[in-house]
């Protein structure tokens, strides 16, 4: 990697997947179908479906009410500038996980609040992906070393 690579600005746009929404209810129907397939009371198996059905009920609400964003982050040691709403936020860098073509991207605001932010192959072309996984290379290659204490 040149050293024009190591420092080049990252920005990316955030939005709702279309396919979300699917795999949790996907997922949820899963669930109750284990549910009942399992040898539980039946009482049991209602009231596990019926909470099943609440926190996909909840989580579904809570995705679609999330506000489109563009994060960037310039290079170095800079924080991640999250524009939401027409409000800017500053937040560090705390983890990112790419698993195939899905990517999280977990940012924290000063107080510890977790922010993440999930691109799933219908929000997200090869090349942000790319961008994205050469921005946080190169954070990794600017990150400063402990240093090591001599004997």
């Amino acid at each position: 990697m040149s050293s024009s690579d190591a420092f080049s600005p990252c920005r990316l746009k955030w939005r709702r997947s279309r396919w979300q929404p699917v795999a949790l209810c996907a997922l949820a129907l899963a669930a109750i179908a284990g549910l009942w397939l399992a040898d539980m009371p039946q009482i049991a198996c209602t009231v596990c479906s019926v909470l099943v059905f609440a926190y996909v009920t909840w989580l579904l609400y809570r995705e679609s009410r999330r506000p489109e964003s563009t994060l960037s982050w310039s290079g170095r040691d800079a924080l991640w500038q999250v524009e939401c709403d027409g409000r800017m936020e500053s937040l560090r860098h705390v983890g990112a996980s790419f698993r195939g073509r899905l990517v999280v991207l977990t940012l924290a605001n000063d107080s510890g609040h977790m922010r993440r932010y999930t691109w799933w192959p219908d929000t997200i072309d090869a090349h942000g992906r790319r961008a994205l996984r050469l921005a946080l290379r190169a954070k990794a290659t600017v990150t400063p070393t402990q240093p090591t204490l001599a004997q």
